[in-house]
């Protein structure tokens, strides 16, 4: 069997924020990043890396007392505003974003009298740039096979008419993820990163001044968002910011008075992964207990390779058990005694949750 080389420690999730003039993606920035964000410009993007909060880690800590403890890593992007009618600086802002997994949309929601429509314009607004960043990709590529007199094709369709199918949904002011190609296709156009493929969903950036049902009209733009296919989370960004700076009991005295639900970073995480389709895999141990993010579909053979190539390339089974039955339990002897460790072999489909223990031939 030829061994395969696999990207080891689990995927590093990035997420871009995407937002106009007054939007509050900064503050959000600063809110789940926990730093001071720096001064931005076109050429310019903030970036910061943080540990996913996972209470099951904890948990796990308490049973295991490992010497080390490692959390999945999330890291945030934020770029320079999008300005309406400034392509060139919108398009070298959207350009740090790439290589994200996943893009939140942020919305101005705090703001004391916007409206549902004034929402969505925001949105639609965000979506065009996005949708016009990925055209002048394609435009210019199409214009290169249009003087090329040498036919190529992609799986063995004319590479001409994909890029003309990609213009056409784009100059529909629709985003790529609408259009339909075979996942061969979409897998080898993956260099050209387009913007309008990557998973995304909206943050309202919202005031407390407006209570727990938001500003009038929110809930009509979370229906308009859905029709979109856009999920909406609600975060009181600037509160969660201010009180983030206070001691940790002065924060529950503070978060009690207002009455609202205060967990943005978490909130905002949860649907990142969601919308990305990752989850997260355990391992655990009286050396270390680990948290690792992989794909949705991902198989134990190749949650193994996250760990280490030679544990994929050599696999022979996992002993698998859910987080659910081992905190039952209360430890992993008593798991065992109950036989709650199944042996799984490399086809089995990892699930959010799962500890896993990779035995191989190496």
């Amino acid at each position: 069997m030829p061994l395969i080389q696999f990207p080891q420690g689990g995927i590093f999730m990035q997420v871009g924020f995407v937002g106009a003039e007054a939007s509050g993606k900064t503050t959000l920035f600063e809110l789940l990043s926990n730093t001071q964000g720096a001064y931005l410009s076109p050429d310019k993007a903030n970036t910061a890396a943080v540990d996913v909060p996972d209470e099951r880690v904890d948990k796990l800590v308490e049973i295991y007392h490992p010497q080390k403890t490692i959390y999945a890593k999330i890291t945030f992007v934020d770029i320079n505003r999008l300005s309406p009618g400034d392509r060139e600086n919108n398009n070298k802002s959207l350009n740090h974003l790439k290589l994200m997994d996943a893009l939140a949309i942020v919305i101005n929601g705090y703001a004391p009298d916007y409206s549902s429509k004034e929402m969505l314009k925001e949105l639609n607004f965000c979506l065009s740039e996005l949708i016009l960043s990925d055209l002048d990709q394609v435009i210019r590529k199409l214009e290169r096979l249009n003087k090329s007199n040498k036919p190529t094709s992609i799986t063995g369709m004319p590479e001409k008419k994909i890029f003309e199918k990609l213009t056409a949904t784009l100059e529909e002011n629709k985003c790529l993820s609408t259009l339909d190609l075979a996942q061969e296709v979409w897998k080898e156009l993956q260099s050209y990163s387009f913007l309008t493929r990557k998973p995304m969903f909206v943050v309202v950036n919202l005031s407390e001044d407006h209570g727990i049902a938001g500003p009038k009209g929110l809930a009509e733009f979370e229906k308009s968002a859905a029709e979109q296919n856009l999920e909406v989370v609600r975060i009181y960004a600037k509160l969660e910011k201010d009180l983030q700076e206070l001691p940790p009991d002065e924060q529950a005295v503070f978060a009690e008075e207002y009455k609202l639900p205060l967990d943005g970073k978490n909130k905002f995480i949860n649907e990142a992964y969601e919308t990305a389709g990752l989850i997260s895999f355990l391992t655990v141990g009286k050396d270390e207990v680990r948290a690792w993010t992989i794909k949705k579909d991902c198989t134990v053979r190749e949650a193994a390779g996250t760990i280490h190539n030679d544990l994929m390339n050599f696999f022979v089974r996992a002993e698998v058990i859910s987080y659910e039955k081992l905190i039952k339990c209360g430890s992993e002897q008593e798991a065992k005694k109950r036989g709650l460790l199944r042996a799984e072999k490399k086809e089995y489909p990892v699930k959010d949750g799962d500890i896993l223990h990779i035995l191989s031939s190496k």
